[in-house]
């Protein structure tokens, strides 16, 4: 297949060298008059201009190429570039030999308009030190990528130039896609022996995990001998009564009223904090008599506060997996609270911010079936919470290396409220009855800038199992060492406030991605921070964390598309073409929190809306001109709060006690798949081709309109364009504030691949099992 051609020349943005002998070389001529641009005073031939003629079809014409461009997977050659020279020569001496009633016939029409020259190529140097001209198009600018990948680069084109050119990691890639071909909304259900099951990271070596967890183990066991008294974790137990005023009580302590089950049938249940139930494939309570027969797919609890940051143990066990939750009281972020007479609140009437918990929660798998681990029918149990007077944790995140070897849960880094990032020991949890409270007075290393004034830390992520990354108020970010505990470097990365940051860990650990709060998302190489430096040229403003994950099997970045304009679209950024980023998944409003899988490439989006969608990123970026992709809605939370006069009406909960009612919550699931596009960029174009189209055959005539038959029985006009007004008109609708969801996390370990928790701004955690056989 032929490619499109452009008028004039073909459109390069690529540097193409010419090999000239050194007798070919003709000198650089510097004209004496320099106040004119010779590119801009040439004039097409006849000395006519058709400006007002061929404005509207150099515009259809630019929009269908532009089209053609991002779908297109053939690369120009050289043979085609010589047969396009020999027809244009052809061309200019077939004129001299044609009869002279053709010679009158093209001299008396309009003479085509000429493209400039350089417009949309970059001139080729003649040598080394020649400086090439700048770019006349005025389509690009110093802020659009113009490197050796192009925009419409497709399937095998793409692939060879992100994995390649080594055959084996372009294997790699190749066989990864068609691996999960046949599953394009949900992950498969399979374990890595299957071949279509999840896989383990096939950019590392086979021995890299258990190398990493003997490496762990002995740092660890170098630790605990070593390190000196104030080293040493310290906590105590402390009683109930102490411990729960600590903990988010849920404004009152009120139950939460949920309505589950098909969106025709729903039940209403009661949670309260801290209490859990499991349920079924239809959405219903396992225990409930419409749900008999039907298995486990979840579990769903409260955890009395806004969840602001969950986490995955990493863990080698097969029986039980391990969650760890930071929440805040709802309090914290309500508005200002005001007297009854106007004033507002007093300093000693405000929550205590000093104070913060995490809560860990422990999931029993059913191991009776073969192959990955399903969920059991045993609700969650709340095993500790860890209380502390650091402030409200902000972030949390676990060492990626499991320690079950060293006897220990893992390592878990938490960003506090005062500013600083703590890295906490979690022992093995003991099973009791009821849950027991811990008070930390020490950490094992607390991390932060202390010789300057005024910076915070902002954000973490782990770089290995003694490596953790943090970045600062100051837009710097900064390399630390757990133990000992001290800097290894720091790096002004950004000028403002650095609100996300993640490792490319296992791969790729010292490729850090960082997001400001305004400027330009960054990638810098820790191991070589002075040279490779790069970011994406189109600054944007960000606000919510959240937003940045690593997709291990495609090796690149997660994030929301760096746009000067607000959008809802998830992008792609390859670590190798950062500066490019590729849309893989759009949603219906502003997008809250995103997670990549470990094992495999399934994107989930949380929105603002309360609705989680997924979709397989890997089918997305090598999707084929003509090929429809699919995401599905895996579930839409909605929550509505209960007046202050009206929060008198109770709920008998556990025990015959009558506790308040805070709000009430509704889940709806079993949603279809729907096309996984833009419909502000897929739709509209497609739209404006057809309405060019039927503009250009109607000619003026009266046009034939597609009508619908009314309520009355009379046929009415139907715009073409109404349906993407009202797609792009939920994206401004202002919803609940407790209604978003506010974190994804997908479970790292390869046993529980599929098992992903999503948490709700009303403090619900629905812990679901989204694989698909």
């Amino acid at each position: 297949m032929r490619l499109r051609k452009a008028r004039g020349i073909r459109k390069s943005y690529v540097e193409q060298p010419v090999a000239l002998d050194d007798d070919d070389e003709e000198p650089i001529v510097v004209p004496d008059d320099q106040s004119g641009d010779d590119d801009f005073d040439a004039q097409p031939e006849g000395g006519q201009s058709n400006h007002g003629d061929d404005d509207d079809d150099d515009e259809e014409e630019d929009d269908d190429e532009d089209n053609d461009e991002k779908d297109e997977d053939v690369v120009p050659s050289s043979e085609d570039e010589e047969d396009d020279d020999a027809e244009n020569d052809e061309a200019a001496t077939g004129g001299k030999a044609s009869a002279g009633g053709a010679a009158a016939a093209t001299t008396s029409t309009k003479p085509k308009k000429q493209r400039n020259a350089g417009v949309g190529m970059i001139q080729s140097r003649k040598n080394f030190h020649d400086i090439p001209h700048y770019p006349l198009e005025t389509r690009i600018v110093t802020r659009v990528y113009a490197g050796p990948l192009r925009r419409y680069a497709r399937y095998s084109a793409l692939r060879d130039s992100m994995y390649g050119p080594e055959y084996q990691r372009i294997k790699i890639i190749w066989d990864l896609e068609k691996r999960w071909q046949d599953f394009s909304v949900l992950p498969p259900k399979f374990p890595p022996a299957s071949p279509k099951g999840v896989v383990p990271s096939p950019w590392v070596p086979l021995t890299f995990e258990r190398d990493q967890e003997r490496a762990a183990f002995y740092w660890y066991d170098e630790y605990q001998v070593n390190a000196s008294d104030s080293e040493i974790q310290q906590s105590r137990e402390i009683p109930a009564e102490r411990g729960e005023r600590l903990v988010p009580q849920a404004g009152c302590g009120g139950d939460l009223a949920v309505l589950v089950g098909p969106w025709d049938a729903q039940k209403e249940v009661r949670i309260s904090p801290g209490s859990s139930l499991s349920i079924s494939m239809s959405g219903l309570p396992v225990d409930d008599p419409d749900a008999k027969g039907e298995e486990s797919a979840g579990w769903m609890f409260d955890v009395g506060g806004i969840p602001l940051a969950m986490g995955w143990a990493p863990s080698t066990r097969k029986d039980a997996q391990l969650l760890a939750v930071a929440s805040i009281p709802f309090s914290d972020q309500e508005l200002a609270a005001r007297r009854e007479d106007g004033r507002p609140t007093a300093a000693s009437e405000k929550p205590n911010l000093s104070a913060g918990s995490i809560q860990f929660w422990e999931f029993d798998a059913d191991r009776r079936n073969p192959g990955l681990a399903s969920t059991s029918a045993n609700p969650p149990r709340l095993l500790v919470t860890r209380c502390f007077d650091w402030g409200r944790p902000k972030r949390l995140q676990w060492c990626p290396v499991p320690l079950d070897a060293a006897s220990t849960c893992g390592l878990l880094a938490v960003l506090c409220g005062d500013g600083r990032a703590r890295v906490l020991d979690v022992n093995k949890i003991k099973d009791s009855e009821p849950t027991y409270y811990e008070w930390m007075k020490s950490a094992v290393v607390t991390l932060g800038i202390s010789s300057d004034y005024d910076v915070d830390v902002t954000c973490l992520a782990w770089v290995n199992v003694n490596r953790i990354v943090l970045g600062h108020s100051d837009g710097s970010i900064t390399l630390w060492s757990v133990y000992p505990g001290k800097m290894l470097q720091r790096l002004g990365v950004h000028t403002t406030y650095v609100i996300d940051i993640c490792s490319g860990y296992p791969s790729n650990p010292y490729l850090v991605a960082s997001i400001p709060v305004g400027g330009c998302a960054t990638l810098t190489d820790l191991s070589q921070p002075s040279s490779e430096f790069t970011y994406f040229p189109v600054p944007a403003i960000s606000f919510q964390p959240n937003m940045l994950c690593w997709n291990e099997p495609m090796q690149g970045f997660m994030a929301l598309y760096p746009s000067s304009t607000p959008n809802t679209t998830v992008a792609f950024l390859h670590h190798r073409y950062f500066c490019q980023a590729r849309s893989m998944c759009t949603g219906p409003n502003t997008v809250t929190c995103i997670s990549a899988g470990a094992s495999h490439p399934f994107l989930l989006m949380g929105c603002l809306d309360g609705s989680v969608y997924s979709c397989n990123a890997l089918q997305k970026l090598f999707k084929q001109k003509g090929e429809p992709l699919r995401k599905i809605k895996v579930f839409e939370h909605e929550y509505r709060p209960v007046v202050d006069s009206k929060r008198s009406s109770a709920s008998t909960g556990s025990g015959g006690v009558v506790r308040p009612i805070r709000g009430a919550a509704r889940i709806l699931q079993s949603f279809l798949p729907e096309l996984n596009d833009d419909p502000r960029t897929e739709k509209r174009k497609e739209l404006d081709r057809k309405r060019k189209s039927a503009a250009k055959k109607k000619k003026g005539g009266p046009g034939r309109k597609k009508k619908n038959a009314g309520a009355d029985g009379e046929e009415e006009e139907k715009d073409p364009l109404a349906e993407l007004d009202d797609k792009l008109a939920s994206r401004v609708i202002t919803h609940e504030p407790l209604t978003r969801v506010t974190t994804i996390e997908w479970n790292p370990n390869l046993q529980f691949s599929c098992w992903v928790a999503c948490s709700m701004g009303s403090g619900l955690v629905k812990v679901m099992d989204l694989g698909v056989k």
